[in-house]
């Protein structure tokens, strides 16, 4: 086998041999006929420029060194010309998809409502040009104009805005150690805490000075529409329920005769006895009034004679509005309200806020009207109060202040919320009262925030560690999360010093480290200005990320260089030119990075195949920035090198650290580098300390550990190492195909011993905030093609229509299909488990199967429909009911509505006395449809749209304005732009399938929904949809893009060893050791507690990138070692990459580790990642490969491709490197 010259291990003798492959001998390099490949070498053109002969000293390092700042600057020219657009923190979908195409033409489609908040009105020009529009200063936006004057608001009434939203506070407990929150000791830690933070918070101050919340800053309520004196309104607390104790009931009671109650007389009801209401009887039926308790009906005498309502001006349907609700409730209405109130058998005894309908204050203020709360049979008795299910009042509170772990059998909770808002001090809105609050109360030296902190752990100290308050609202929420983010950028750029550090000491150079360090940091700026001006892309937050990543990959190529050079250095005796040294490390360290820059740009592109958009951008960007670091690299670095040679490095080795680490930077200043002349090195045995004899030098201890008792030890206990890495991954495999899942729900968002996060968390997993789910119906969508044009966000998508798809809605079967399927929920907790409370069923709504009752008072007067029972809930939203009542009522029933008089009231309808209309006697029930033209025409009409403002003006009178926001949202129709065709049409349900869920699970709720949708819409079509199909579409394709990613980036390594090394033996056993790293690491994802999510799929298809380095690195000296031999081989190999290799691995190490101490939890992630998978390939490519190697590794020609490996001789860098010459003859081993 010829050899190339260039391949020969550094020391090796004429005839190959070692002082290592001979026992006994010293640790020196035997260096003769090494000098003469170095002397043969001879720079070419670039070499030379590089090497800064062809042009000047300096000319090739600044060159390098300003282009990577001209792309920077154009980077943050992009910056500064698109602002943070620039950035994405969208979670990127699977636009290949149908299913989420359907999804997201579904929202492109709908849009926004048509009205004051819609895009057309966010201008305050175009606001104000709209005369039912009016322009919100503090919110800087455009709301709907008021239909009646109403009275300026009092201090504190409204809610203070802060950044264009509520001022809010939130208040998460946590009984920590198995504990309950229900026990006496904890629930007087949590009052304690509390009464001193609806007061004065531990004396806080605003720049004013002491600033008590209570008389500052709680929201107040009001005990009528004139009153000018106020007390702290209620707050939402889980403490209410606890406070009802014979003082709590007693305060209720009188600030509801005070007037703070928004029910008027029906407040006359309630008593302090527990039981069954006093004007009801035991059989569901209320007592006549004669035998209402005395005390009721003095009570409502006080409100007889009340007037109803104190409308300043009629609106333009006539309604009345501004109507003073407390005081809506008059003895007439209360009797007639008795009968349905009774059926219940409800209980009127004084509750707590939240806990009943009517019997409790808006001004109940736990923290100044008890000072005490309830125990033993009391508390217990309000236990079991907050868990009747049958109590919609109850059932409510304990969804939104209890967690949902809470157990009501065990009586046990381990979480609890209380939330509340401040109230605006001026009575005109400030748009600077909120940033003023923010700056001179919470922030403050001295402030709230401060005070509070104090409070908080003084409440932790006194309950022993038993409870866990954790605190954020709108005002400090962001200011939270900076500080968490500052120690995390702070950590961050620590594990860049330490690399930094490490590689000073490693290089025994600041010059070099520091250029090492440029490279390898700034190529990732390079890559996003590649990344935003060239293609055109966002950048995504996992993208940035990159830099941990590449640390390892920029240090191991920095090391191989140095170490290369180093290695040109160790000739035998007699000068050999600097630019021969410099061509022939150059050429070899090419090689060797080349490999692996091949390898892992080949494994990061194969995740350009991935259906998952995160995947794809992050394992594209990622392979450009190793493509760009090895660039650096090979220029930058390269001329650094010589630049620290020849102008910078320290004569007097041994001296404070090794070479250049203390002086070094001064020596590049008082060097007279500037003299035009050629620079000829020393001799590089004297300038290496050889004894210039030709004996060679010492090596470095890392280099004998790692050829002397590393490698013996390996060798002598080889077998035990490979049984043992086969054994565990073979375990790992099982670990992971057992245990293995895809992700059930998001990512934490950081370390539970953050407060701030851990609160968070609690309240997204526990409390139903902002937790309704839903699936809609959609008519008008392409059916092939949903979407036309996807945009720089969601925000911007274009869906793509075919209006003849809307078509078969406007027939009369397609508008008894719509309606059925509406109706269908109606069917309640059936045989098909359509509606009810629980996953059991498909809409969350109502069990009983019946509708929610109307109020006939709207249905008479108005022809519009009202639930009775606001807490009823149908669980649908449906454009095709409100049709088929307006048509019952005001088509087929004009001629009741037409007459005037009772006497003119004609056949099939009714007259009402009280309210003095003529109603038809049909229900919406009775529609069986119209002829399409019809129905086309109604719904253009201008009498249709002036129904629906009437009715959007009776459900806001009745209470009801967010559901008349969800049935615009949820269920709608748009017309073509001349009003001859329905161009789409939607209708709406809320949804029971659980925020979190396995990939199973999810299928299953798509297939439930589509045979729902299938069952009721057998011939109308449309497209069915939710946000959950987005999740399973995503999870779906997880397990896909994991096995593709994996199974990919191990071929083209495997393709990748062959093409480079010719020899199928040595790139088996390369595929081997990363097919066994891998394995390992799949088993230690669900060990870490982590599920197959979108960051654990780039981690899978990322690990066979980053740990193909150092095995390449060890096979490409393997196979170019002289030796015949597989010990003397692998021993080479060892020696000469393991310093190289083993550096690399704890720069990253290093940079890692760091990580860990993050707060936010993908750093860490990301941090636990890296660290893993560097640290698991460095092991095993030294424990394993090496014992492979000596086991199993080929010897002699062994494996080789004789005609590609005969053609590939011809170009290999080695053997460009020297004259060609015979191999030299090499004993047996």
């Amino acid at each position: 086998m010829t050899v190339p010259q260039a391949s020969r291990q550094p020391g090796a003798d004429a005839n190959g041999s070692t002082p290592s492959d001979n026992p006994g001998t010293t640790h020196k390099r035997s260096l003769s006929g090494f000098e003469d490949e170095i002397s043969a070498t001879k720079a070419n053109k670039w070499e030379l420029f590089l090497a800064g002969e062809y042009v000047c000293p300096w000319c090739s390092c600044c060159t390098w060194f300003v282009l990577g700042w001209v792309f920077f600057a154009i980077f943050i020219v992009k910056i500064g010309s698109e602002g943070t657009d620039i950035f994405t923190f969208e979670d990127a979908v699977v636009k290949s998809d149908i299913n989420v195409q359907e999804y997201y033409g579904y929202l492109a489609a709908v849009g926004t409502v048509e009205g004051c908040e819609d895009d057309d009105h966010d201008e305050e020009r175009t606001c104000n040009a709209d005369d039912n529009c009016q322009w919100s200063s503090a919110l800087e936006a455009c709301e709907d104009k008021p239909t009646c004057e109403e009275p300026d608001p009092r201090p504190r009434e409204n809610t203070l805005l802060y950044d264009k939203s509520a001022m809010y506070v939130a208040i998460i407990y946590e009984a920590t150690e198995d504990g309950n929150l229900f026990d006496d000791d904890i629930l007087r830690h949590v009052k304690d805490f509390e009464d001193k933070l609806l007061t004065d918070v531990n004396g806080a101050k605003s720049k004013d000075g002491p600033s008590p919340w209570d008389e500052d800053w709680c929201a107040m309520a009001y005990p009528n529409s004139s009153a000018t004196e106020g007390k702290c309104a209620s707050v939402a607390s889980f403490m209410n329920i606890f406070a009802m104790t014979d003082e709590g009931m007693a305060a209720v009671k009188s600030q509801a005769a005070a007037g703070y109650t928004n029910v008027g007389a029906l407040s006359c009801l309630c008593s302090t006895q527990a039981g069954l209401c006093s004007i009801c009887q035991t059989d569901g039926s209320a007592k006549s009034v004669a035998d209402w308790p005395e005390e009721v009906r003095t009570c409502l005498d006080q409100y007889s004679g009340v007037t109803t309502t104190t409308t300043t001006e009629p609106s333009s349907s006539g309604l009345p509005m501004c109507e003073d609700t407390s005081r809506s409730f008059t003895p007439d209405v209360v009797e007639a309200y008795a009968t349905s109130l009774c059926l219940s058998q409800p209980t009127c005894q004084w509750s707590a806020p939240g806990a009943h309908a009517f019997c409790t204050s808006t001004a109940f203020y736990h923290a100044t009207d008890i000072s005490s709360i309830v125990t033993g049979d009391a508390k217990t008795a309000a236990i079991e109060q907050l868990c009747d299910d049958t109590n919609t009042m109850s059932a409510s509170m304990k969804q939104n202040l209890i967690g949902q772990s809470s157990s009501c059998s065990a009586k046990k909770a381990t979480f609890a919320k209380t939330i509340f808002t401040a109230g605006s001090p001026s009575a005109q809105t400030d748009p600077d009262e909120g940033d003023n609050f923010e700056k001179d109360y919470i922030s403050a030296s001295g402030g709230w925030f401060q005070k509070e902190q104090e409070l908080e752990t003084q409440v932790e100290d006194a309950s022993g560690g038993k409870l866990r308050v954790m605190l954020f609202s709108s005002a400090t929420l962001q200011s939270q999360f900076i500080s968490i983010l500052l120690v995390d950028m702070i950590l961050s750029l620590g594990s860049l010093f330490l690399v930094w550090a490490y590689m000073w000491w490693t290089l025994e150079s600041c010059f070099l480290a520091t250029c090492a360090m440029f490279e390898i940091a700034f190529s990732l700026p390079v890559t996003m200005s590649f990344w935003t001006v060239i293609c055109g892309q966002q950048i995504l937050f996992t993208q940035m990320l990159c830099i941990y990543m590449i640390l390892g990959i920029g240090a191991d190529d920095a090391f191989i260089l140095y170490d290369a050079w180093l290695q040109s250095s160790y000739a035998a005796d007699g000068p050999s030119h600097w630019t021969g040294r410099f061509a022939w490390a150059y050429r070899r360290s090419f090689s060797a990075m080349q490999v692996t820059t091949a390898t892992t740009c080949g494994s990061f592109l194969i995740g350009a195949c991935s259906p998952l958009p995160q995947v794809q951008n992050f394992c594209i960007f990622a392979a450009i920035v190793v493509f760009v670091d090895w660039l650096f690299c090979e220029t930058f670095f390269a001329s650094a090198i010589i630049i620290h040679h020849r102008y910078i490095k320290n004569d007097q080795d041994g001296q404070c650290g090794g070479p250049g680490c203390c002086c070094g930077l001064w020596k590049l200043v008082s060097k007279r580098f500037r003299e035009k002349r050629a620079v000829q090195l020393e001799s590089p045995s004297q300038a290496n300390n050889g004894d210039g004899n030709g004996n060679g030098i010492e090596k470095r201890w890392l280099e004998r550990f790692s050829e002397g008792p590393l490698f013996d030890h390996l060798h002598k206990f080889r077998f035990a190492w490979i049984i043992f890495w086969f054994l565990l991954a073979l375990a790992m495999v099982i670990v992971a195909g057992v245990t293995l899942r895809t992700a059930e729900e998001t990512a934490p968002i950081g370390r539970e011993g953050l407060d701030t996060i851990r609160g968070i968390e609690i309240m997204l997993e526990e409390f139903a905030v902002g937790d309704t789910r839903y699936a809609s119906v959609i008519w008008g969508l392409d059916a092939d093609e949903p979407m036309k044009e996807w945009g720089s966000s969601h925000d911007d998508d274009v869906a793509n229509f075919n209006p003849a798809t809307a078509t078969a809605v406007t027939t009369p079967t397609g508008q008894m299909e719509v309606l059925n399927l509406c109706r269908a929920t109606d069917l309640g907790k059936n045989s098909d488990a359509l509606r009810c409370k629980t996953t059991e069923c498909l809409v969350m709504g109502q069990a009983t199967a019946a509708q929610c009752e109307g109020n006939e008072n709207a249905w008479r007067q108005y022809g519009v429909y009202v639930p009775d029972d606001v807490m009823c809930n149908s669980g649908r939203y449906c454009f095709m009911e409100e049709f088929a009542r307006y048509w019952i009522y005001h088509v087929d029933g004009a001629a009741c509505t037409a007459a005037s008089t009772q006497l003119t009231c004609p056949s099939g309808c009714s007259w009402d006395a009280d309210l003095s209309v003529c109603y038809t006697d049909k229900t919406e029930h009775d529609y069986e449809g119209i002829p399409a033209t019809d129905f086309i025409n109604i719904l253009g009409s201008t009498e249709y749209s002036s129904y629906l403002a009437t009715r959007t003006e009776v459900m806001s009178n009745y209470g009801f304005d967010f559901d008349t926001y969800n049935d615009a949202t949820m269920s709608n129709f748009r017309m073509n732009s001349a009003k001859t065709a329905l161009a789409l049409a939607w209708v709406g349900f809320n949804a029971t399938y659980p925020l979190q869920n396995t990939v199973e699970e999810a299928n299953d709720w798509y297939d439930r929904w589509d045979a729902f949708h299938s069952k009721y819409c057998p011939t109308v079509g449309g497209v069915q949809t939710s946000e959950l199909y987005v999740f399973m579409v995503t999870q779906n394709a997880m397990v896909q893009a994991a096995i593709m990613g994996i199974g990919m980036s191990l071929l083209i390594s495997f393709v990748v060893l062959v093409l480079v090394t010719w020899n199928w033996w040595v790139a088996g056993l390369g595929l081997l050791n990363i097919v066994a790293i891998t394995c390992v690491f799949m088993g230690i994802i669900p060990i870490m507690g982590w599920s197959l999510g979108e960051n654990e799929c780039i981690f899978l298809i990322a690990v066979v990138g980053l740990s193909v380095d150092y095995t390449v690195h060890l096979l490409h000296v393997y196979h170019h070692c002289p030796h015949k031999t597989r010990v003397a081989r692998a021993r080479e190999a060892l020696a000469e990459m393991g310093v190289s290799v083993i550096n690399s691995a704890l720069t990253t190490l290093l940079a890692a580790a760091i990580l860990f101490g993050c707060g936010f939890y993908f750093f860490f992630q990301f941090g636990a990642f890296i660290f893993l998978v560097i640290g698991f390939s460095i092991v095993m490519s030294i424990t394993l490969l090496i014992p492979l190697l000596t086991t199993i590794g080929p010897q002699n020609e062994q494996g080789d491709l004789p005609p590609l490996r005969k053609q590939c001789a011809k170009v290999s860098p080695e053997s460009a490197a020297a004259p060609a010459r015979e191999s030299p003859q090499i004993p047996k081993e």
